[in-house]
C-alpha cells in the first residue's frame, strides 16, 4: 500500500517525537573566575574578594548551602535562588589571623543540581614581618578609615617603596565595593609612590572590612593586598 504524502509526513513527525521524548529542564551553574590570589598580605587583618555565580541551565538554580571551609573564612551570599540567566555574588572574606607563609582556602557551594560540590579558591602569602617584604614594602600595610567624630572622614593613604633598581608597572586587580583607589601605574627604581583610598559617599555611614589588590609586571606577577577597615561611630554633641 502506498501512503499519501500527507500521511507519510505525519508518521515521520510522530516517529521523531517518540525518539526525542519529552524535554527536561535542568539547573546548571557557571563560576566565571573560580580562583583568586591575594598575594602578599599582613597578618591579623581581613581581605575579601567577590566571585560571581551564574545560573546557566534551563531550570531554577537553588544554592542550598555555602561551606566556608574553616572558621577564618566567611562567605556571605547575595541570593540563593536564581532563575536561568541570573547571577549572584559570593563574597569570600578571609581573616589572616596568625597564619604565615603560603595559605589557600577552598569554600564551596551545594546546590539542587546534585551531590557535586562547586569550589572557589583563594590564595595568599601571609607575612609575619611585612616591613621586610620585597621587592616592595607598603606603609602602613593595613588601612583604617574609621570615623569617630562628626567630621566626615573618607580618605586614607599608603606609600609603596621599591627596594630594587628595576621599574615596575602596577595594575590594580581588585578592590572592595565601598571605596575607590588611586594608584600610579608605575613605580620607578628605588622610588616611592603613594596610593589613596576614598570611601564612597553612600558608604560613609557603614562598617566594612574589605581590601585592594595590585599586581606587578615582574616574572612572577607578584601581588600585594592591602586590608581596608572602616567603623562608623560618630560621637554626638552634648
Amino acid at each position: 500500500m502506498i501512503l499519501k504524502d500527507g500521511v507519510r509526513l505525519l508518521l515521520l513527525i510522530v516517529i521523531v517525537l517518540v525518539a526525542v521524548g519529552p524535554t527536561q529542564a535542568d539547573p546548571a551553574l557557571t563560576i566565571g573566575e573560580d580562583t583568586f590570589d591575594f598575594g602578599k598580605v599582613c597578618q591579623h587583618a581581613k581581605v575579601s574578594h567577590t566571585f560571581w555565580i551564574k545560573s546557566t541551565g534551563t531550570d531554577t538554580l537553588v544554592i542550598n548551602k555555602v561551606i566556608p571551609g574553616c572558621g577564618c573564612t566567611r562567605a556571605p551570599l547575595q541570593d540563593s535562588v536564581l532563575a536561568p540567566g541570573d547571577s549572584t555574588s559570593l563574597e569570600i572574606i578571609f581573616s589572616t589571623k596568625s597564619y604565615r607563609g603560603y595559605v589557600s582556602k577552598r569554600p564551596y557551594v551545594e546546590t539542587n543540581i546534585g551531590d557535586e560540590k562547586y569550589y572557589v579558591k583563594i590564595k595568599s602569602e601571609l607575612l609575619p614581618r611585612p616591613e621586610e617584604a620585597r621587592p616592595l614594602t607598603l606603609t602602613p600595610f593595613r588601612l583604617d578609615v574609621s570615623q569617630f567624630t562628626k567630621k566626615t572622614r573618607r580618605k586614607a593613604s599608603f606609600s609603596v617603596e621599591n627596594h630594587t633598581d628595576v621599574s615596575y608597572k602596577i595594575t590594580l586587580i581588585d578592590h572592595g565595593q565601598s571605596f575607590d583607589v588611586e594608584l600610579p601605574p608605575e613605580i620607578g627604581a628605588s622610588a616611592t609612590i603613594e596610593g589613596v583610598v576614598t570611601v564612597h559617599e553612600d558608604a560613609v555611614e557603614t562598617d566594612f572590612e574589605q581590601s585592594l589588590t595590585f599586581e606587578l609586571d615582574d616574572d612572577g606577577k607578584t601581588r600585594y593586598s592591602v586590608p581596608v577597615k572602616r567603623k562608623f561611630r560618630p560621637q554626638k554633641k552634648n
